[in-house]
Parts: C-alpha cells; structure tokens; sequence
C-alpha cells in the first residue's frame, strides 16, 4: 500500500466529491482509491468492517475453520482479514474493482477471487455453497442493488440458517427487499451492526 498523508476533512471530501451514479463510475472510483483505501478508512474511523464481523463473530456457533466464506464487496480484503483473526479460513472474494481485487490477492486468505460488478452481471459463483455470505459497505445506491441479495442468498447453502450481514441495513429496508420478503422468496436471517 502506498503511503497516504490525508486527513480525515481530505478523505471525507474525497468521499463527498465521488459521483457513483453509475456501475462504470463506481468502478473507477474505488479502482482510483484502491491504493489508499485501508490507510484511509482507518484516517476516518470507518468501523462497519470490525462491527460486522464482531456481530458475526458473536452470533456463529461452531468451528470456524470448514466455514466457506462468500465476501461480497471484498474490496482490498479488510473484512477477510479481520474474520481469519477469529479463526475463518476459506474465502472466496467478489468485487468489481480488478485494482482492489488485486490488493485482496496479496493477503493470501482468498481461495478464489471474481471480478464482477454486480447488478449488471450475474454473481460469479456457484449456488449453495457457502455458510455464510457478508456485505460490508457494498449494497445500496451506487453500489450493489437491492435486487441482488435474492442471488446472495441463492449462493448459500440450502439448509444452512445463512447470515447475510450488511453495514447499511436501512438500504435493505426497501419496497425491494420487502417485496421479495412478501414474496417468499427471501429466506435469510439478518443480523445487523450497530
């Protein structure tokens, strides 16, 4: 990573200047940040990362270590990271910035790695596989649309109670995750941060 001298009023501009009003921009935006991101999110006291995973870390019972991970957004591979310190081993990361893909694989926890921008591309893995699926920071405007939970919870395994954990729950308190809810076709537990 390379070094970064911003202070939080410079990272909290740059945050307020993004224009992620479209895949392609969102893209270019974390792909121009990548570099910088972790240094940066630590500048600002982001915390959803460590929030998530310690109300995961709380609410799985189990070995941790047969666990298959999906990290949706996985961006450098911040939450992988944190989540191997409480004994997950078995990661398959998914983002659709190839620059933070790239910083993801140098942490050496991801048996696999996508691009892939979701929303406008299918989830590029297999259905049914995983034990619990974590979003941090990546659903809502801008980013991943609401629409594509139902895939992240088709990526779970069928009989597993999945946890599907996401820092911005009121952007899945929408018409469109209710309507699916109405629908039957959710079946996932929540657990959200603070």
């Amino acid at each position: 990573m390379s070094s970064s001298s911003r202070s939080s009023e410079d990272v909290k501009a740059l945050l307020q200047s993004s224009t992620m009003t479209n895949p392609q921009l969102t893209v270019d935006f974390y792909n121009s940040w990548s570099e910088t991101y972790e240094q940066d999110c630590e500048t600002i006291c982001y915390r959803a990362p460590h929030l998530v995973v310690d109300v995961l870390n709380a609410n799985f019972s189990g070995s941790r270590e047969g666990v298959q991970v999906l990290d949706v957004a996985c961006g450098t591979g911040l939450v992988a990271k944190l989540m191997s310190a409480h004994g997950f081993k078995h990661f398959v990361g998914v983002d659709g910035s190839e620059k933070m893909l790239k910083l993801a694989a140098e942490t050496g926890l991801y048996q696999d790695l996508r691009l892939a921008v979701l929303g406008t591309e299918p989830l590029p893995t297999k259905t049914g596989v995983f034990d619990v699926v974590i979003v941090v920071g990546g659903l809502g405007p801008g980013c991943i649309p609401v629409h594509v939970v139902r895939e992240l919870c088709d990526a779970a395994k069928p009989d597993e109670n999945m946890k599907l954990l996401s820092s911005k729950p009121n952007h899945l308190r929408t018409s469109s995750l209710g309507t699916l809810r109405d629908q039957h076709e959710v079946h996932c537990e929540e657990v959200w941060s603070a």
